[in-house]
């Protein structure tokens, strides 16, 4: 992989590189571009490597692309994503270090599309009893959670403006930056837009990734309410696994994947089933089949954590159904 000490920051950058995606395929010096095997492709592959070399990296504009997969994570293809995504904090700190003008330039407009809670959100951990909040509280009661819920998932509220009378649910990722919120209006009366979310495309983050053990079994769910009351769970804000997603469950999973999607949605469970039940995730994802017309957040709300539980335990592989 080439001398650490080596002042050149091309140089330093390839063994950066090398460090999480092996030895590179080809260097075009000229044209400062560089290939790599492309562990998107491995990894639905279900191999380490594949030998093919088709990532492909200019580190003259910082930015990098898969030609099989068309691996970009919808980030613009920038190269600070593609380590943050597959390396450590370690390696990208240093990759930050390395004095590139594309480094600095990006890492300005980052900064410029930091995500920010509405202004109106008020956390309401330790305002029950406050009547501006009791609309927040007497809904969050209803689905079934409690003041532990509340306080772990920094629930909020709006009392007016564009989110008004709708519960908040911001998400993290593991640095602890706000990435996505969720928000609910509190009252089913309404009969159009009951959820307003944030305006960032949600396939190209984890909701709250800052929660997650991956040596710990890992629970698919769709929903934030669903989230909310299945411990070490991640929410798909729909019914599709973001390519993401599966990398980092891909990699970083040590544990049974359980996948626990709404009745009404078993052929998404199916497609996510076999896409995932490969390679080092062999014979390690389960699914979890719930009642008709019941989801695991109203599951929750009518029958209690404990036989939550119960049905959860209760999550086989497709065959033993």
């Amino acid at each position: 992989m080439g001398d650490y000490n080596i002042q050149s920051e091309v140089n330093k950058l390839i063994y950066l590189l090398e460090s999480f995606l092996g030895d590179h395929k080809k260097h075009n010096k000229r044209g400062k571009q560089i290939s790599f095997d492309c562990p998107s492709c491995a990894a639905i592959k279900g191999v380490d490597h594949d030998n093919k070399g088709n990532l492909e990296i200019s580190y003259k504009d910082g930015v990098y692309n898969c030609w099989a997969c068309g691996e970009t994570h919808n980030t613009k293809g920038r190269l600070s994503s593609l380590v943050r995504e597959y390396s450590n904090k370690k390696t990208l700190s240093e990759y930050y270090r390395l004095n590139f003008k594309f480094n600095k330039q990006k890492t300005v407009e980052e900064k410029k599309d930091d995500l920010k809670l509405p202004d109106e959100y008020i956390k309401i951990e330790g305002k029950l009893g406050n009547p501006l909040f009791n609309p927040a509280f007497g809904y969050l009661y209803e689905r079934g959670l409690n003041d532990q819920h509340i306080k772990k998932f920094d629930v909020g509220f709006c009392l007016d403006g564009k989110y008004q009378n709708r519960v908040v649910i911001p998400s993290y990722d593991v640095s602890g930056k706000l990435n996505f919120f969720v928000t609910r209006a509190v009252s089913n009366k309404v009969t159009k837009f009951k959820y307003l979310n944030s305006a960032v495309e949600k396939q190209t983050l984890i909701f709250n990734e800052r929660f997650i053990e991956w040596e710990k079994p890992i629970f698919l769910v769709e929903g934030v309410f669903d989230h909310m009351v299945v411990p070490n769970s991640v929410p798909l804000l729909g019914k599709k696994m973001s390519d993401k997603l599966f990398n980092e469950l891909y990699f970083k999973s040590k544990n049974y994947i359980i996948i626990a999607l709404d009745p009404d949605a078993w052929d998404d469970t199916m497609k996510i089933y076999q896409k995932l039940d490969a390679g080092r995730l062999y014979k390690k994802i389960l699914v979890c089949k719930l009642p008709n017309g019941i989801d695991l957040s109203l599951y929750h709300e009518k029958y209690g954590p404990e036989n939550l539980k119960k049905l959860l335990l209760n999550s086989k592989r497709i065959k033993e159904w």
